[in-house]
């Protein structure tokens, strides 16, 4: 009886601890403002895009027959004796490309990781910057050069070999040439792990066992090779599923080989078919995220590794035996050779009049790259800047709250946030369209939930008052959003107890309702000059009308920017037209985000400027604040982001988000936390200590976020490449597009141009860092295009 008693009660023990828990969570503000902002990102744009696709991969997709209907239709190919040879057939192949992919860029990152740490290579920096090129260009740009040199028409193959390829020869075109690309694509990233790991041993243990007679193999064997089991073993399940998530390089040089995420692409894209490439999705989610999941419990063994707690050298010229130095030096230096020629045939592609044909001088290719790509070419840069800080300032956040917060739930928060950069982008695209082509009610009413309990907390003392105040607060802003609805529009919805008594409220065009909610804004404001406290007033009252005024400036920006338009009309020619056209169109996105993101933004601020007014006039205050609050959140198609640039922004900071997080986990650990106890000690709270102690520490690191982020952005396609629309469309889908009509020299000239961009960002960020190429402690973990 006793022990029934005690199970039955642990389930509302474990209750209890968490509401306790979060009640003293709620006492420290950046704490809890960090979780909630970092919750709601990580529930928006990755757990529920993810769920979204499991679950449309159960059911008939819109516009089919038997629309929503249950279905395994897809998953039971792979047992229909119908379709299993052709379905198992493209799973094999691709599990074969990612084994072949993950083999090679594993060896040939130890290979040139050794070399640079052990043997002492000449021109150290050179070979480094050489061998990260591959990092910072389209993830496609080893196959296009691959096919320019050594497709049917290559330059080596024709032009220099002069072979004919007739049907059954063999040529670069199918898996072993797949296989190839993918090495020298992926293969940077194992260099950066591994020659971090070798940089970490300590040397003496190795010194040691020399001293006492051991052979170079014998310690290489039974020392080395042990203590770099761990990152062996991650960087082989890294490269397995960067592999498996890329798209360029499978479409580019593919042939008559599919893997999945080609089959993917071609599903949603070619047959519109959404439930099959959701299906197909979740097959390829199995063997990934399985993949990641041992890959990120091999990185939680570096412990395994001996350490002195900073880079020792790593034992730098070890290898002093002419023979083995020599050799790894060579074929190092063979492999980067072979790198520089693949991207010299991508820049001189762009210069000739027709490869393989007319290999003659012609800059024209750039000129019809600026003329027909110019807006691609601005607006992916634009937007993949915009979303750099993004990445990184949630990176850090999340990297905070991981390291030096305790709570439950932190593990999860650690994997969600780096679940956005393993799964395919494929995967994360589709289900961007899955979950935003409508309003993801569900998410936001969660989100607002969370924020406007948060907001009520301090107006009332106990549950059931905060619970009142949410939900008249809440009914209010959707009855403000029930004057703006048409007779029409508001029938359907009357049928609701909920909504029936907003019957005979007026009817009010748009301009009227943005006004309303502005209007509100500005007399709490001018309100909290009597009942704010006395040192916050003149600041409530200004944070208020500034709301306002933007809330505001979304009616009249388009009419505000459309001068810029027509200047750039007037200027004539071929670029000013578009050039201010898209600038135009950046101001406005600054001026009209979705107006979830905007309730959501001025929910949180609410809650800080409602702290400052006193007590017994608090919940008026609130109330009123509430009321826009809401009305902003579920307003209209809230959240439906497909077709805007803000479903690009995010995509990119999820996918470039794992970097930021760990550069920011390997910059805090580093941290002693007493520096940031002395702070707290000498009277600063919180916000004072992070902002003024612990983020120039982590400078760095963020820096390096940055950095990544922004190259890693300008380069991506798996999942941008559904996400690309008319109105902003994005350079690397334009190259594929390009390159399937068969236009190599002009997707030549796309790709030198992206590269330049890269490199001239990396360059100005460097230079604004004052660091060249010092910033150190970023783990490279990601997630293919």
């Amino acid at each position: 009886m006793t022990t029934a008693t005690l199970s039955r009660s642990s389930p509302l023990d474990s209750l209890v601890r968490r509401y306790r828990e979060y009640r003293l969570i709620a006492r420290d503000p950046v704490l809890l403002i960090g979780l909630l902002v970092t919750g709601a990102f990580l529930l928006t744009f990755i757990v529920w895009p993810l769920a979204r696709v499991i679950w449309q991969g159960f059911f008939v997709g819109a516009g089919k027959p038997n629309e929503g209907a249950f279905s395994l239709q897809y998953f039971q190919y792979y047992i229909d004796p119908t379709f299993t040879a052709q379905y198992t057939q493209i799973f094999w192949w691709t599990i074969t490309m990612g084994v072949g992919a993950a083999i090679g860029s594993t060896l040939l990152g130890f290979l040139f990781a050794y070399t640079m740490v052990r043997c002492n290579i000449p021109f150290k920096g050179v070979v480094h910057a050489l061998t990260l090129v591959p990092t910072i260009s389209p993830p496609f740009a080893i196959a296009l050069a691959t096919i320019l040199l050594f497709g049917r028409s290559g330059l080596v193959t024709k032009g220099i070999l002069n072979i004919q390829f007739k049907p059954g020869v063999n040529d670069i075109y199918g898996l072993d040439g797949l296989i190839f690309v993918q090495i020298i694509t992926f293969f940077p990233v194992a260099y950066l792990i591994i020659r971090g790991l070798l940089e970490r041993i300590d040397p003496s243990m190795e010194e040691a066992a020399l001293a006492l007679g051991a052979s170079k193999w014998h310690i290489f064997r039974t020392i080395t090779l042990p203590l770099l089991t761990p990152g062996i073993a991650g960087s082989f399940l890294l490269m397995f599923v960067e592999s498996l998530a890329d798209l360029g390089n499978p479409i580019f040089i593919g042939g008559n080989i599919t893997v999945l995420s080609t089959q993917i692409w071609i599903a949603v894209n070619g047959e519109f078919n959404q439930q099959k490439g959701a299906a197909l999705s979740l097959i390829l989610l199995l063997p990934t995220l399985t993949v990641f999941l041992l890959q990120r419990y091999w990185v939680s063994r570096k412990s395994y590794i001996s350490v002195t707690g900073k880079p020792t050298g790593g034992g730098a010229g070890f290898v002093k035996e002419p023979l083995i130095r020599w050799t790894f030096i060579t074929l190092t230096f063979l492999v980067l050779a072979l790198i520089v020629v693949l991207y010299g045939a991508i820049f001189f592609g762009a210069i000739t009049t027709r490869w393989g044909i007319d290999y003659s001088l012609d800059f024209s290719h750039f000129a019809s790259a600026f003329d027909r790509g110019l807006k691609p070419i601005l607006d992916t840069t634009f937007l993949s800047a915009l979303a750099t800080p993004i990445a990184g300032i949630a990176g850090m956040i999340v990297a905070f709250l991981v390291v030096r917060k305790t709570f439950s739930g932190k593990e999860a928060v650690d994997f969600t946030s780096n679940l956005g950069g393993a799964v395919p982008g494929t995967i994360l695209g589709i289900g961007y369209i899955i979950a935003f082509i409508q309003a993801p009610l569900i998410v936001v009413a969660l989100i607002f939930v969370a924020l406007a309990y948060y907001l009520v907390s301090s107006s009332a003392k106990n549950f059931w008052a905060r619970t009142a105040l949410l939900m008249s607060g809440t009914l209010i802003g959707i009855g403000i959003n029930f004057l703006n609805l048409t007779e029409k529009a508001r029938q359907p919805l009357l049928a609701n107890p909920l909504i029936a008594p907003f019957a005979g409220l007026p009817i009010i065009d748009q301009q009227t309702w943005m006004m309303l909610l502005a209007a509100i804004l500005v007399i709490v404001g001018v309100a909290s000059i009597f009942f704010a406290e006395r040192k916050a007033r003149r600041g409530a009252l200004i944070v208020l009308i500034v709301l306002a005024a933007y809330l505001l400036s979304r009616l009249f920006i388009q009419d505000w920017t459309l001068p810029l338009v027509v200047w750039g009309k007037e200027l004539g020619g071929i670029y000013f037209p578009k050039i201010f056209a898209s600038l135009a169109a950046w101001i406005n996105l600054f001026f009209q985000p979705p107006l979830a993101i905007l309730g959501f933004t001025y929910t949180v601020i609410a809650g800080f400027l409602i702290n400052t007014w006193t007590r017994r006039a608090r919940g008026i205050g609130m109330l009123a604040l509430l009321a826009v609050c809401s009305a902003l959140t579920f307003y209209g198609e809230t959240l439906a982001l497909v077709g805007s640039p803000y479903i690009i922004l995010a995509a990119y900071a999820v996918r470039s988000l794992p970097a930021s997080v760990r550069a920011g986990v390997a910059s805090l650990q580093q941290i002693d936390p007493a520096i940031e106890e002395a702070s707290t000690n000498l009277g600063a709270d919180a916000q004072l200590t992070f902002r003024q102690v612990t983020l120039p520490l982590i400078l760095p690191a963020f820096v390096a976020g940055l950095i990544f982020s922004f190259a890693r952005h300008m380069t991506s396609l798996s999942a941008i490449i559904f996400l690309s629309s008319a109105k902003w469309p994005i350079l690397t889908a334009l190259i594929m597009s390009e390159v399937e009509q068969g236009g190599f020299s002009l997707s030549a000239a796309y790709s030198v141009i992206l590269i330049v961009i890269v490199l001239a960002a990396i360059g100005l960020m460097y230079l604004w860092a004052g660091r060249a190429f010092r910033t150190t402690g970023m783990e490279t973990t990601l997630g293919a295009g």
